[in-house]
């Protein structure tokens, strides 16, 4: 692909732009699985779309935004993409229209793939693992923070102002601090649609904590400030006080998911519902019940784009995923074949009547962001005590509602 700066002004892209993707990876066989695949069966001519892939295996960077800043100071395009290395992009067209979406918009400091808007909900569709979340951004929507999986900023923006280097953030909560640092200049933080597939083996939490209270020390006025990872408040989430908001938030939602869970009950007893995420537990369902592959469907929704990727692995395990319809999850369950296990996502209770489900083993469960879901070719048994807390299982003093109450 050439990349000649001149050549690109003469192009004619028909509402696109061409960005400059920067990566820091540091699994090179992650990078080519899964962020590099996307890109070079993505391209669709004309584009001078590049990435930038830096190694930060050597410890060359002590943050991520020194070694993201690295990797835009080589960008020949006017609009630069950070990335993980465990993304796969489904559209480069999408990906590419969003750019010029961000150059034709002065007002937008920083666009992203999925945030957190002023009322605590998942903005931009994507996939996250084995599920569909987060509700379709078409157009550009305001948001308190963006996550770090994908965001963009121009080229003379980040000249004007770099990602923050500084050993509190490390590799954490860079595009919250970035999307923070716009808000406060008068600048938008927005989301847009960009189809992705964020295929993490993993979930860092180590000196979050420590990133999210210089976030929050440096733009006060902010708080309390929402992320993907948490809330953001005045007190750095210590002391007596918040302890008992955390309790309080948390009692919040055991409550509101036992509530949801009941849905579930014309495919097991209510009891054995659980009321877990099933992104973060996925790998170990699979281990554990010795499967050799996954195929992950999540529900279509009103708004969102189908997606489907094959050819990921996690763990070793071939694992695939779409978007799909209830007549579709039906004929996946049909051709289930031995060792594989398939997780259903984004149902809701009057889904499962349409699914058939007899004579298969199964999990099935309820998150706020997976809605319920269903893991077919494993059965409770088979993962011991994966769940063993009483907050994996619904609250015992709404199974049977007096009567009259609706819930």
């Amino acid at each position: 692909m050439s990349h000649d700066p001149e050549a690109s002004a003469k192009l004619e892209y028909a509402g696109r732009a061409p960005v400059s993707i920067v990566c820091v990876f540091n699994d090179p066989d992650v990078l080519a699985r899964c962020l590099k695949r996307s890109i070079d069966e993505g391209c669709v001519a004309p584009t001078l779309t590049e990435l930038i892939a830096v190694d930060s295996r050597g410890g060359a960077f002590a943050t991520a935004g020194a070694a993201l800043n690295h990797g835009a100071a080589q960008a020949l395009n006017e609009v630069v993409v950070f990335a993980h290395q465990d993304v796969f992009l489904h559209s480069m067209v999408g990906l590419e229209r969003a750019a010029h979406e961000l150059l034709s918009s002065p007002q937008i400091g920083v666009m992203g793939a999925v945030g957190i808007d002023g009322s605590g909900r998942i903005v931009g569709r994507i996939r996250d693992r084995v599920i569909g979340l987060g509700e379709p951004a078409p157009q550009p929507r305001d948001v308190e923070s963006i996550d770090e999986v994908l965001f963009m900023i121009t080229r003379d923006r980040h000249r004007q102002d770099p990602l923050a280097d500084d050993a509190r953030l490390g590799w954490h909560a860079y595009a919250v601090e970035y999307s923070a640092r716009m808000r406060e200049a008068g600048l938008r933080a927005v989301v847009r649609d960009i189809p992705l597939t964020h295929n993490s083996l993993s979930s860092n939490l180590r000196h979050l904590d420590v990133a999210h209270r210089f976030v929050g020390d440096s733009y006060p006025a902010l708080l309390p400030l929402a992320t993907t990872c948490g809330t953001i408040r005045p007190d750095g989430g210590a002391g007596r006080a918040a302890l008992i908001g955390r309790r309080a938030r948390g009692l919040v939602r055991w409550e509101r998911e036992s509530r949801a869970a009941r849905g579930a009950r014309s495919v097991v007893p209510l009891r054995d519902v659980v009321l877990a995420d099933v992104r973060f537990v996925i790998d170990q369902i699979a281990a554990l019940s010795g499967a050799s592959a996954i195929r992950a469907l999540d529900r279509e929704i009103v708004g969102g784009t189908a997606t489907e990727v094959r050819g990921l692995e996690r763990l070793g395990r071939l694992t695939s995923a779409a978007t799909a319809d209830l007549a579709t999850m039906t004929a996946e369950i049909e051709k289930r074949a031995s060792g594989e296990l398939v997780v259903l996502a984004n149902l809701e209770a009057q889904d499962l009547g349409f699914l058939d489900l007899a004579g298969s083993p199964c999990i099935v469960g309820f998150s706020q962001e997976a809605r319920l879901w269903i893991v077919l070719g494993v059965s409770r048994s088979d993962v011991g005590e994966l769940w063993s807390d009483h907050r994996s299982r619904p609250y015992a003093g709404i199974v049977m509602p007096s009567r009259g109450v609706s819930v």
